[in-house]
């Protein structure tokens, strides 16, 4: 660990790795500020607990996919073109924020953490936009905006999420360039094809 970094910096760091890779409930504060050569207050110095440092953590890792994401929904193109351009983004990031860290949040009994929640929101409405701006147009077919938005969402992100589906279910290996053009190609094909009028 690199002491030069500031403290929450430091804090940070090493929570956003312990978190990704063993989960909230698994990684202690002696953990964190022991990897990060901080005292053992500084968690509560810096950020007040434990659970305020996870948000942090997770603001701080997804704002940055989410301001990405909200970005391409307002560039120039056609609803189903923006679209397009989202999903192949999900697909295609290569620093998406800690899908391990977020599969084991959903699959926990406790309401999502509030930064999780408010990232996940804002990336939903940008598509039911889209979705309700080619309804407008009459490129898009009727239908609930928030649920179309949400079936548009799903395919990708279990693609990401759960990545070991595709490689270890269907032997689809993503690392193999080619392999990974036709995935976006079909996930996107079938998307459009499901939203199209």
């Amino acid at each position: 660990m690199n002491t030069k970094l500031p403290v929450p910096e430091r804090l940070l760091a090493v929570a956003g790795d312990l978190f990704a890779r063993e989960g909230y409930d698994a990684v202690s504060v002696r953990q964190i500020t022991s990897r990060a050569k901080a005292n053992l207050g500084a968690v509560t110095y810096h950020f007040g607990s434990k659970e305020a440092l996870f948000h942090a953590v997770i603001d701080r890792m997804g704002t940055p996919f989410a301001d990405r994401f909200v970005a391409i929904a307002a560039e120039r193109g056609t609803p189903l073109d923006r679209i397009t351009r989202i999903v192949t983004m999900v697909l295609t990031e290569r620093n998406l924020p800690a899908p391990a860290m977020i599969l084991r949040e959903l699959a926990t009994d406790r309401p999502l953490p509030p930064p999780l929640m408010q990232l996940m929101q804002r990336n939903l409405a940008a598509v039911a936009g889209l979705v309700r701006e080619g309804q407008a147009d009459g490129s898009i077919r009727a239908g609930d905006p928030s649920l179309l938005a949400l079936s548009v969402m799903a395919q990708p992100f279990l693609m990401r999420i759960a990545s070991r589906i595709p490689r270890d279910i269907a032997g689809v290996d993503r690392t193999d360039m080619e392999t990974q053009r036709r995935l976006v190609k079909h996930v996107v094909t079938t998307i459009i094809r499901s939203l199209a009028s």
